[in-house]
């Protein structure tokens, strides 16, 4: 084979497993991105944990609440489930989604506006930061680990429910 011959296969080569990577790196970013819109708009634990969560005993979250963590498919629901069972009409808003993904890894770190109404009438209106850390389970993309957070003023110790980028 001629040198230019072979430089032209190998660059031809190159850029279709680029464009191919490229491709399937934009397919994970949707897939992932179209998740996070759906575990968005579920309206309770059981529909969360069956569209969005790996249900082997790994999952884990760190929410806003106590106690520290949720560890395992039952605690991990039992803390959704108090949520939808707490809370009326909510609904939530990203207003910042970053999604990487490499193979059958991915995460998604987001700043997400809420509002709902509390059982005893109460408006809740807060804006706080996830991450979903993900992996593939039969070809499908689900939540292994998801951590939930509210910046923290270090002068009063309080959390900051309405914190703004700066």
């Amino acid at each position: 084979m001629r040198p230019f011959s072979l430089l032209a296969a190998t660059l031809a080569s190159t850029i279709l497993a680029w464009s191919v990577g490229a491709r399937a790196y934009a397919d994970a970013k949707d897939e992932i991105t179209a998740l996070e819109h759906q575990c968005a708009a579920a309206t309770s634990a059981d529909e969360l944990m069956a569209t969005c969560y790996d249900t082997s005993n790994e999952v884990a979250v760190y929410d806003l609440t106590p106690p520290l963590e949720f560890v395992g498919p039952k605690a991990v629901h039992d803390d959704f489930d108090n949520f939808f069972k707490n809370v009326k009409n909510p609904k939530i808003e990203f207003v910042d989604l970053h999604v990487t993904a490499d193979g059958n890894m991915g995460f998604a770190r987001s700043l997400q506006h809420f509002t709902g109404t509390s059982n005893d009438g109460k408006p809740m209106d807060m804006t706080f930061r996830v991450t979903d850390c993900l992996h593939k389970v039969d070809g499908k993309w689900k939540i292994l680990h998801t951590h939930v957070s509210l910046p923290v003023d270090l002068a009063t110790g309080k959390a900051e429910f309405q914190a703004k980028r700066q």
